[in-house]
């Protein structure tokens, strides 16, 4: 424990989980919309009337990192892995848009590698608990 009482660590948790349950939550947002905009002039032109299939798939996604994100409070083993494995996932990911989008690239990036940071370094510690 540090001077002020708290566990090492225990921070770079809450920050993790708040991610995933934010990221979480904005895919299960976008997986509605996408389901809601099918037969649309905007799914007919854009996305060739495959919208609905996204919907379900970012839907579905949402729901497990949302999950994951739950579970890293809960102090779920199986979340620390799903949580490890988004992150490592998106920030590979999200490099392929650097030449479009630099500087919400870097932003994205940098939050996924301190969740890695913080789930690698301090989410199987159960003396940070």
């Amino acid at each position: 424990m540090n001077q002020t009482g708290a566990k090492a660590g225990r921070g770079w948790i809450i920050f993790a989980g708040i991610i995933l349950v934010m990221v979480g939550t904005m895919n299960i947002l976008d997986g509605v919309w996408a389901i809601r905009a099918q037969d649309t002039a905007l799914d007919t032109i854009f996305f060739k009337n495959n919208l609905e299939a996204w919907g379900w798939f970012w839907l579905i996604l949402g729901i497990v990192i949302f999950a994951a994100g739950v579970g890293v409070f809960r102090r779920s083993r199986w979340a620390v892995a799903v949580g490890v494995a988004v992150a490592a996932i998106g920030a590979v990911l999200n490099i392929l848009w650097l030449f479009q989008y630099p500087g919400q690239t870097l932003v994205l990036v940098g939050l996924q590698v301190l969740v890695l940071y913080g789930l690698i370094q301090y989410g199987e510690d159960d003396a940070n608990w």
